[in-house]
């Protein structure tokens, strides 16, 4: 081995950072909800092994907002420091093997949620995610989703943080609109804070049953690589916020 190749090796092995000393507690789990049906969807349960909240991230909801399940497909092995993050990346299998905002024959997914807080989901997948959230006692929850255009400027919601206003949810959605929006130079395209989910979103019958619940919305005028960092960038400010990391 010539002494360049040696040197070039030295250096990439130098520019991979280590693990974190915490993550080696991580344990990850892989299960199926919906199982036996053409919903079935994996779930990643991360494990930090110590005591700490329920972190609750999900992406595919709807099959055509690829950024949403892109990055949240990036954080099935993420490391955490207490607590637990679930993570289901491809929600609506169906809908993203499509391409499409739902399955052909079914109704929007995220309208088959609880519009209560003892209501009852509608349709096996559905279902299976609400339970998720009730067994785990989920205390923050991301759906990652977005819109054909810019909030400021259309009747679409991409480039916002729609939330509800219960627990400390309030703060983060305006630290992670402010934190997004300081690297938009263009009004138009800057992210609108906007309160309460839609009746029937996962994310509402999440705040419902006590999470702090917000649904992140990108832009699909937007390159997809951009509006997968921005996802990833309002996830872990809000992991921040719950001191999983």
């Amino acid at each position: 081995m010539s002494a360049l190749l040696v040197a070039v090796l030295l250096c990439l092995a130098v520019a991979v950072p280590a693990a974190p000393a915490w993550a080696a507690d991580n344990q990850v789990t892989v299960k199926t909800l919906a199982s036996g049906t053409k919903f079935a969807t994996k779930m990643y349960i991360i494990d930090s092994g110590k005591a700490g909240p329920t972190v609750m991230i999900v992406g595919g909801v709807h099959g055509n907002e690829k950024a949403g399940y892109t990055a949240a497909g990036k954080l099935t092995d993420y490391n955490i420091k207490k607590g637990k993050l679930i993570v289901i990346p491809r929600a609506n299998v169906p809908a993203i093997d499509a391409g499409k905002r739902t399955a052909s024959g079914y109704t929007d997914l995220n309208r088959q949620f609880p519009t209560s807080k003892k209501g009852s989901a509608k349709g096996t997948l559905a279902k299976d995610i609400m339970k998720v959230v009730r067994d785990y006692d989920v205390d923050w929850l991301m759906d990652m989703h977005e819109g054909y255009g810019y909030s400021k400027v259309s009747d679409s919601v991409g480039q916002s943080v729609i939330y509800y206003p219960s627990g400390t949810m309030a703060s983060t959605a305006k630290k992670i609109v402010n934190t997004l929006n300081k690297d938009i130079s263009k009004s138009s395209q800057k992210f609108s804070l906007l309160r309460y989910p839609a009746g029937g979103s996962l994310a509402r019958a999440a705040a419902l049953s006590g999470a702090n619940a917000f649904i992140l919305e990108t832009c699909t005028k937007d390159k997809l690589s951009l509006r997968v960092n921005r996802q990833l960038e309002a996830a872990e400010i809000m992991m921040k916020a719950a001191g999983i990391i």
